[in-house]
């Protein structure tokens, strides 16, 4: 792999957050930014310990916070709209949660970890599995603050609240809030799951990876064997269903119909947030498990990124550093959005770490 070229992730940001989406490889400021992607860049910046990206990115989730959850979307017009505890909510708990083990400097980790605190009582909310599984993933980190910053929350938090500035935060007990979670998950698990199909859905659609990587992280918190087993068990049911034995590669489901239990599959409109996070989920399993296979479909996960795919054709343009929007039956769509770049990036980041 060629060394990781971090030119587009500048070129996409400014001093509101990165942009969405891109004009072949200039960013298209009438489509303006988002809160998912922000919390993924946020995420990568922290991995790449840019403390300046950091600043930004975290200011964008701040300012996105709101009074029923986080808006997701800022017009051309830096206006918020769409409110939500969808998965932006999702990512931006877990986004934030990293922030206050991983923040550069202390004010960086103070100011997550506040934020976090005042929206926990929407966790019982959130109804996206993919939702659940950034929850888990953010109250997993939460636990892992040092002493020393949580009680200087506690200290901000009661001094804002006599100002009432603040939420009256609502104690709550980690392990039973992830158990919750993951039990949830593990209802659908069931529910869909029959002697053909093994998933947390009728449909295969998008980020899979995210829904057993959250599974994982609860058992890394909890130590329960069903959600080991059933993240295991769909994990590899999935990579059945999205890897061409006969090619060798990876090939995932197409945004344009997914994969049912119908036995439908969409080829193409393929898009790196399917390598991202099935690196990331391979990944974690294979410092769970001990299982070379995971490491294995990590590797090759990786490699769709560069050419290793139904099309041979290489998704990272090495002249801009960004990453193409999708593989379609006519050609890739040259776009280089956010969602690609930062997918990527933390792939890259996540497999690196392993390795």
């Amino acid at each position: 792999m060629n060394k990781l070229k971090l030119d587009h992730l500048y070129r996409m940001t400014d001093m509101v957050g990165i942009a969405e989406h891109c004009l072949i490889a200039t960013p298209d400021l009438r489509e303006g930014y988002c809160v998912d992607d922000n919390a993924r860049a946020l995420r990568v910046a922290l991995r790449l310990k840019e403390e300046k990206l950091v600043d930004i990115y975290l200011k964008f989730l701040v300012s996105a916070a709101g009074e029923y959850g986080f808006k997701n979307d800022m017009n051309r017009n830096l206006v918020w709209e769409n409110e939500s505890i969808g998965e932006n909510f999702g990512r931006a708990m877990g986004a934030l949660a990293e922030v206050g083990v991983q923040g550069m400097r202390e004010d960086q980790r103070l100011t997550a970890l506040f934020l976090f605190d005042q929206y926990t009582h929407l966790f019982d909310k959130a109804e996206s599995y993919r939702a659940k599984a950034w929850l888990i993933y953010g109250v997993y980190m939460r636990l892992k603050v040092d002493k020393n910053v949580n009680e200087k929350v506690e200290k901000q938090y009661q001094v804002t609240l006599a100002q009432g500035k603040a939420r009256e935060n609502i104690e709550y007990d980690s392990g039973m809030l992830i158990k919750k979670m993951a039990d949830d998950m593990v209802k659908a698990y069931k529910k869909h799951t029959n002697t053909n199909w093994s998933w947390y859905e009728n449909v295969i659609t998008y980020d899979n990876g995210r829904l057993p990587w959250g599974l994982l992280w609860a058992y890394e918190v909890l130590g329960d064997e069903i959600y080991l087993r059933v993240a295991v068990e769909s994990l590899d049911f999935l990579m059945k269903n999205v890897f061409d034995q006969k090619r060798d590669c990876f090939s995932f489901a197409g945004y344009r119909g997914w994969i049912t239990q119908e036995g439908v599959r969409v080829l193409y409109g393929q898009q790196p947030i399917e390598a991202g996070s099935t690196v990331e989920v391979c990944c974690l399993a294979h410092t769970i498990t001990k299982e070379k296979k995971y490491a294995d479909w990590a590797k090759k996960a990786l490699d769709w990124y560069y050419g290793r795919n139904i099309s041979g054709a290489t998704m990272v343009d090495q002249n801009t550093g960004g990453v193409y929007d999708g593989l379609e039956e006519k050609g890739v769509n040259l776009n280089q959005g956010a969602e690609s770049l930062v997918s990527y990036l933390l792939a890259r980041l996540s497999f690196e770490a392993k390795t």
